[in-house]
């Protein structure tokens, strides 16, 4: 396995951690595809859904530093409105994308946020501007941390 698809996977156990939960339903990872990248089935009501996974990132080298192959200590000035910025850039291509993904079933958009610094109050700080273009996706999830040391323990639905 990839680390491409160790982290898309690792996103998926916490989102449907934090998804049940929220929810009381049983969802479980049904099927590893590639758009959307997985097919969760719910226990329960047997209903499957397709979840595309997207990981925030401030860029490259933020990447690289988080996930360990970049050995920097510091990376330079993040503001709120950029980082906001990266999120909205994200959302555009990935609601641009949806329409040709091969599946006919409902699909979640969960966007997992790697930002030490910023969490869901700076994201939806109504000075930052943040919108959600419109798309074919049923629901779009951010998934964050409370804190910067803990693992993604906030799940917040954007649409």
């Amino acid at each position: 396995m990839d680390e491409k698809e160790r982290i898309e996977r690792e996103a998926l156990a916490y989102f449907l951690r934090l998804y049940n939960r929220k929810n009381g339903a049983k969802f479980r990872m049904h099927l590893k595809r590639e758009r959307p990248d997985f097919e969760i089935r719910d226990k329960l009501s047997k209903e499957i859904l397709g979840v595309e996974i997207a990981h925030i990132f401030h860029d490259k080298k933020e990447a690289m530093m988080l996930m360990g192959r970049d050995g920097s200590h510091v990376h330079g000035i993040i503001t709120a409105q950029d980082h906001v910025d990266v999120l909205m850039t994200i959302l555009k291509k990935k609601a641009a994308k949806v329409s040709d993904y091969p599946y006919d079933r409902p699909m979640l958009l969960v966007l997992r946020d790697f930002s030490r610094i910023f969490d869901a109050r700076t994201v939806f700080d109504p000075r930052l501007g943040l919108k959600i273009p419109a798309c074919g996706y049923r629901e779009i999830w951010y998934l964050t941390r409370t804190r910067p040391i803990k693992k993604w323990d906030k799940l917040v639905r954007l649409k």
